[in-house]
């Protein structure tokens, strides 16, 4: 009797649709060492993009849009940031401590 649960959670879970990509399939922009990889970058609305921190100096790295519509938290070397995009529109960005270094996010 103890197995009841456990057998109905699994049909209950065959049962239901797939669910969508996991956040490891989420496209990936990596901060690297004075460079944005990849620095142009497409997806779909609600879709979400990890921020990966690739960069092993002093200090933290993070990313940060021209309009002030999101900005990652500073990320150490390996750290992730995932956020979702919810409107079309194009929107640049910059890496937070290096203002120069820039990327465009288009959102369909």
């Amino acid at each position: 009797m103890k197995f009841l649960p456990a057998l109905a959670a699994l049909l209950i879970s065959m049962l239901l649709p797939a669910t969508s990509a996991s956040a490891e399939d989420s496209p990936t922009i990596e901060i690297s060492h004075h460079q944005l990889i990849p620095a142009e970058l497409s997806v779909k609305v609600g879709e979400r993009v990890i921020f990966l921190n690739r960069v092993d100096m002093l200090g933290r790295h993070g990313g940060k849009a021209d309009d002030g519509s999101f900005a990652s938290p500073q990320l150490e070397k390996g750290q992730k940031w995932r956020h979702g995009f919810e409107k079309v529109g194009t929107f640049s960005y910059h890496i937070g401590e290096h203002a120069g270094i820039k990327g465009v996010i288009r959102v369909e």
